[in-house]
């Protein structure tokens, strides 16, 4: 998960080069992941079958359960270092990837904050078919260009 402090900096290296700044969400990105580990709940309330005191096994990932954050961070990780997206050593929620090798590399990147995604890059095209790659793969919100962040309104102005 990136840093606050970084994904601002990223925002102003976007705003400064007048590059293009989207947002995707993640729907339920918490739930229906594969768990690797084996755990273990007893029944709802509610849900009960026929008052039973039965202990259940969990398949999948559920909110609330301490490793859910590790399994979809798990999964999104494994996805984009499959679409060739290398994560930065020193901030773990940032993602780049070159697009073609040119002087003053073409670069795309993305900030992962939890299941809110910030994607920027100077061509409008390679972030729209890095979308369609994305909502393939994960039920996402309306992908849109960035307007509210982290707490932070957006605003495009005739200047920037």
């Amino acid at each position: 998960m990136a840093r606050i402090e970084t994904i601002r900096l990223v925002v102003a290296i976007a705003i400064i080069r007048g590059w293009s700044m989207h947002q995707l969400d993640v729907k339920s990105a918490f739930l229906n992941e594969p768990l690797d580990k084996e755990v273990y709940v007893i029944q709802p309330p509610g849900f009960e079958i026929l008052d039973q005191e039965e202990i259940l096994r969990l398949r999948k990932s559920l909110y609330d359960l301490k490793q859910a954050p590790r399994v979809w961070n798990k999964r999104i990780d494994n996805f984009l270092s499959q679409t060739s997206f290398v994560k930065c050593i020193y901030e773990h929620g940032v993602y780049l990837k070159v697009l073609k090798v040119v002087i003053g590399a073409n670069l795309l990147i993305m900030c992962l904050y939890v299941d809110n995604l910030l994607v920027i890059r100077s061509n409008e095209r390679e972030i729209e078919e890095f979308k369609k790659k994305m909502m393939k793969e994960f039920e996402m919100s309306d992908p849109r260009l960035l307007s509210y962040f982290l707490g932070i309104e957006f605003k495009t102005t005739e200047n920037g």
